[in-house]
């Protein structure tokens, strides 16, 4: 890979022209309020994002400050090119990764936490390669430490998506199953600390009040498990209202918890759980460990529903938006948030372009057509595969990377997912889509594209 300043600063300007203001969903848009409200900034959504959409919101304004920021994140990794011969195999690929980034415009104007997400992703992937190779420059180090900071910082869960990533591609390099596996702990115990870390960054740097984010998993959880093995497992914590809130079965949906949550019809559940926090979560691993027939069978079910999910309203060009002017819904829906957050800053209008029509046909076939997140997680599964067969003579890092990253992100919404919109398995598609690019790259023309020969053999080098 090659970095190209010019082509990363066009991606950067194109990313912000074609969606400026930027489109701002319900999330979003109560995160950029609160970060500059202290009095309203919770955990519910990461205070950290919060803060990097609002670097610039004093001069910009907002969703133009984040726009900003996501436009440049896109922009450093939209630099990055493989180096390939003058010809047209060379060429092919350069075109599909031109393609890919055009395609992405749209997905990056829309600001939101798993577009932020897929964005340190692509760019750790395309550094780790170079890193790999040589011994860790102090200036590379601080890039990829920060950039999985980051990521860790704006979804506890994610930390699970490293560790899944470790398992994956560490089997590749791994002198024996003793170096495997002790490798796989210590990254398993680092990311467990990120959830420590992630409370202690928003209460400690932010002050942000405790909105008890743990509640969306452990709610859904047990309402499954409690259905499925016919005993109401809230009931057994003292102090549980049972006789005040719903039924379970009047309020579970296999596919998300929002029936439960505060804005939903059964927000009792929501309610109480604050009062009960540390007892429910008690009992949220102890139903775990007593019926794990029951919670795997809820969790295939929810992996089942966001893989055939039909939502993509949420995200993109083609979505929706709170700030759309053109969207009268919308903007009530937006107005109702400002008031009820006592905002006192105009949020931006968003209005359709004649130079919008182009991406949002692209992002509905590469990202929401044919509707059906399974394809890429089977892409990404059958390029491990071809990465193990081949990995005796060649380890393609530029394919089983994303791979790897891939197939970790449905890994961790298997057991962290509590919704199933679409753009949940974007960083999945996407990675997918960079990975098959990658094959058509030949492998000798980057430096920092393969291992030759095993990468870490017993007595060996690389």
């Amino acid at each position: 890979m090659k970095y190209d300043w010019r082509v990363g600063l066009a991606f950067t300007c194109l990313c912000f022209w074609v969606s400026y203001p930027g489109r701002l969903n319900a999330d979003s848009l109560y995160s950029v309020i609160t970060a500059t409200a202290p009095a309203q900034l919770g955990n519910w959504h990461s205070p950290t994002l919060g803060w990097l959409w609002n670097l610039a919101g004093p001069i910009l304004g907002q969703p133009s400050a984040a726009l900003l920021m996501q436009s440049a994140l896109f922009g450093l990794f939209a630099g990055f090119l493989p180096r390939v011969p003058a010809t047209w195999r060379g060429r092919t690929p350069i075109a599909a990764e031109i393609a890919l980034r055009v395609a992405l415009v749209g997905a990056f104007g829309a600001i939101g936490k798993d577009v932020v997400a897929l964005g340190l992703i692509l760019f750790l992937i395309r550094l780790l390669p170079r890193v790999i190779h040589r011994p860790l420059h102090p200036v590379e180090a601080v890039i990829v430490g920060t950039l999985i900071l980051l990521f860790l910082l704006i979804k506890a869960p994610n930390f699970l998506t490293i560790v899944l990533a470790t398992a994956l591609a560490l089997p590749f390099f791994a002198r024996s199953a003793k170096v495997y596996g002790a490798t796989l702990l210590v990254v398993l115990l680092l990311g467990l600390a990120a959830v420590p870390l992630n409370r202690w960054v928003d209460r400690t740097l932010f002050a942000a009040q405790d909105h008890h984010p743990d509640k969306q998993l452990v709610i859904f959880d047990l309402a499954a498990i409690s259905l499925r093995t016919h005993h109401n497992a809230f009931a057994e914590v003292h102090g549980w209202p049972t006789a005040s809130v719903p039924p379970i079965a009047d309020c579970f949906l296999p596919n998300m918890w929002d029936p439960f949550a505060p804005w939903g019809p059964c927000k009792g559940y929501s309610t109480a759980f604050d009062r009960l926090d540390a007892a429910l979560t008690r009992q949220w691993l102890r139903q775990i460990a007593l019926h794990p027939i029951a919670y795997a069978r809820h969790r295939l079910t929810y992996a089942g529903a966001l893989l055939m999910s039909r939502d993509h309203m949420s995200w993109g060009l083609s979505g929706s938006a709170v700030n759309d002017a053109n969207q009268p819904i919308a903007q009530l829906e937006r107005a109702e948030m400002m008031h009820r957050l006592g905002a006192n800053r105009p949020i931006q209008l968003w209005r359709d372009s004649g130079a919008t029509e182009v991406l949002k046909m692209l992002e509905r076939v590469l990202f929401k057509y044919p509707k059906s997140q399974a394809f890429p997680l089977i892409g990404c599964l059958g390029l491990l595969l071809w990465c193990w067969l081949r990995r005796a003579t060649e380890i393609r890092l530029d394919v089983l990377l994303p791979a790897t990253f891939g197939v970790a992100n449905f890994g961790m919404l298997l057991f962290f997912g509590v919704a199933d919109p679409g753009r949940y398995m974007l960083l999945t598609i996407v990675l997918c889509y960079g990975s098959l690019i990658a094959l058509l790259v030949p492998a000798t023309t980057s430096p920092h594209s393969a291992l030759h020969g095993r990468a870490i053999e017993p007595g060996g080098d690389q």
